[in-house]
């Protein structure tokens, strides 16, 4: 009788290890499924992210507006905090979010807007070292910088597209846990898409330059990252590998390939950041070539755009990156605690052949 049980138990124990294990195996099965060509996905919703885009453009047009209009305090004020009604969107006066609450070190990015509105009241003055006001980079073209050179409108639109797209991008794909339900991974990849700041029908191969890559038609054509995908990315062939990652990692996740999902985000979050580095490679060497040697309105208005991308790397996910913190404070301090007259004067221009150096070796860019 004993023995009889004994063998009843084991068939039985047999039995449910085979069930728990098929039951498993069915789990595991992904089904066949396929990556469309747009990011026209059942449900999808950034609408969020894309009102802080449409925010950042409308802040820019007016920053941008410095050449010509001594900016008011309050307005840049309240277009940060979205307060009294301040963007020509009304919709985005309504929206319920806006740029402050997103932006990391958001008092940092704030100080630089009201620089450029106090440089704004001397537009008019040409600008030296230790004086703002004006600066040409052409017969039609000016600048507005501060007493140290730097354009500060550039640095904080640069600088915010890391601080707060950027970092907002990787942050929610570094979060979203694999156990989650499929909405809400859904929810936060969406999120994230927004912030790439391109429209649904990205085409890393149209060429989109025909209108300012910053014109207020975004979501039509891209803007911000998306317009950088072009302008700094072909090289490292950014906008191809970054659309297809989100659109891949998207459609990974209805049917919970798991695997395929975290590949995409990885590939989203290192070509990103080395979007952001070749970007500041850029506008390392602009002030170098010798066409530009002398023209302080092209040079500072360039190592103002590679101060804001040098600041995007501090966003940057450490543990994938290639960037040391030791290399990065290197960047950092030489960019801040040197006036950008100081860098363009120095012979051979080693700080900023330091800065390209690091740059270029850590992310293996193309010349």
């Amino acid at each position: 009788m004993k023995k009889q049980f004994l063998v009843s138990s084991m068939l039985v124990m047999f039995a449910m290890v085979s069930f728990t294990s098929c039951k498993k195996d069915s789990e595991d099965v992904i089904p066949p499924y396929t990556v469309p060509d747009t990011y026209n996905f059942t449900g999808a919703n950034y609408t969020s992210s894309t009102n802080r885009v449409k925010m950042m453009l409308e802040l820019d047009v007016y920053m941008k507006s410095a050449t010509t209009v001594k900016l008011d305090g309050s307005k840049t004020t309240n277009m940060f905090n979205n307060t009294n009604n301040p963007f020509a969107n009304a919709a985005l006066n309504s929206s319920g979010i806006k740029l402050a609450d997103k932006t990391t070190d958001a008092s940092q990015f704030k100080g630089y807007i009201d620089l450029l509105v106090s440089n704004s009241q001397s537009n008019d003055v040409l600008a030296s070292k230790g004086n703002f006001g004006y600066l040409m980079r052409s017969a039609t073209s000016k600048i507005i910088v501060g007493a140290d050179g730097y354009e500060y409108g550039q640095v904080a639109l640069k600088g915010m597209m890391g601080s707060l797209f950027f970092k907002q991008a990787m942050d929610i794909l570094s979060a979203v846990p694999a156990d989650a339900t499929v909405a809400l991974q859904e929810q936060h990849w969406d999120e994230a898409f927004g912030y790439l700041a391109v429209p649904a029908d990205y085409s890393p191969d149209k060429d989109y330059t025909v209108a300012p890559l910053n014109a207020l038609v975004f979501p039509e054509k891209p803007a911000l990252w998306g317009g950088y995908l072009a302008e700094r990315g072909k090289n490292i062939t950014a906008g191809k590998i970054i659309w297809e990652a989100f659109r891949k990692g998207r459609a990974a996740i209805a049917v919970k390939d798991i695997k395929v999902r975290d590949q995409a985000i990885t590939d989203i979050q290192m070509i990103w950041e080395k979007l952001a580095a070749n970007a500041a490679y850029a506008y390392m060497n602009i002030p170098q070539q010798s066409a530009n040697v002398g023209n302080f309105g092209t040079q500072f208005h360039a190592l103002s755009e590679a101060h804001g991308f040098i600041e995007t790397l501090k966003y940057r996910v450490k543990a994938k990156s290639k960037l040391s913190d030791a290399d990065y404070n290197t960047m950092w301090n030489i960019i801040t605690t040197n006036d950008a007259y100081t860098l363009v004067g120095e012979t051979g221009f080693t700080k900023l052949k330091q800065i390209a150096t690091i740059l270029k070796t850590t992310y293996s860019l193309p010349e």
